[in-house]
């Protein structure tokens, strides 16, 4: 992922809401048949397809199981990497797998959220 979906507006949700669910459909999936393949509940499948806010998390699972991009456009062979779209150049390996990257966005997110709750608590 690039990282523009937590910015996009409910007219950009909505086209890629459709986009999901083409891709969905020329797979020969149900929804639900989808939400197992990407490992998250048909209803926040649906709710990506219907153009409504999800984690960024869960839909970048969707977008992933497509082959989609962060726009809902297939990704090319030669640009794809587990799924992510990446930069132009060169990949370095880091030793640290996608999921753990996300788990540790995710942990900085509780935590800083944390520090919010005092902030306006004090």
């Amino acid at each position: 992922m690039t990282g523009k979906i937590r910015g996009m507006n409910p007219e950009q949700l909505a086209r890629l809401g459709q986009k999901v669910a083409k891709a969905r459909m020329s797979q020969g999936w149900s929804k639900e048949q989808a939400a197992r393949e990407a490992r998250i509940s048909s209803i926040t499948w649906k709710r990506v397809e219907d153009g409504l806010g999800v984690q960024d998390v869960k839909r970048a699972k969707v977008l992933e199981v497509l082959e989609l991009d962060d726009r809902g456009d297939p990704v090319s062979a030669e640009s794809q990497d587990g799924g992510f779209v990446t930069a132009p150049g060169p990949r370095t390996r880091s030793g640290i797998s996608d999921e753990e990257v996300l788990a540790l966005i995710d942990d900085v997110r509780s935590r800083l959220d944390a520090i919010e709750r005092r902030i306006r608590g004090a």
